[in-house]
């Protein structure tokens, strides 16, 4: 599996979860969880990278990890009404399931 086949994989997992959570508000969802892809695509690359050469230290791994909680901005939910809380679980859910899903790559990767 490459690093686009793994993209397209993250993308399906994170439209499926942001389907889920927000049943009524699956379009503002979804073009939220499309331009944090778009946003986030450099940095998820370069996390898997330093997962497979071994080089992720803490500090780059919390530098990466808030870097994507940036890019999780979320316009279209918040127009939509949704509350701060409600916003800030959801941002960190993907977050949260992009790390997951990168590291698996990247371990596989390395077999």
């Amino acid at each position: 599996m490459n690093f686009d086949d793994f993209y397209q994989d993250l993308e399906k997992e994170l439209l499926s979860l942001a389907g889920k959570q927000f049943r009524k508000y699956r379009l503002a969802a979804k073009e939220d969880v499309l331009e944090y892809l778009r946003l986030s695509k450099g940095r998820i690359q370069d996390y898997t990278r330093l997962v497979q050469t071994g080089d992720l230290s803490e500090d780059e791994k919390a530098f990466l990890t808030g870097a994507l909680q940036q890019n999780a901005l979320l316009f279209s939910l918040k127009q939509s009404g949704r509350t701060q809380e409600t916003l800030r679980r959801f941002a960190g859910s993907l977050v949260g399931v992009t790390l997951e899903l990168a590291l698996a790559f990247a371990l596989k990767q390395l077999i």
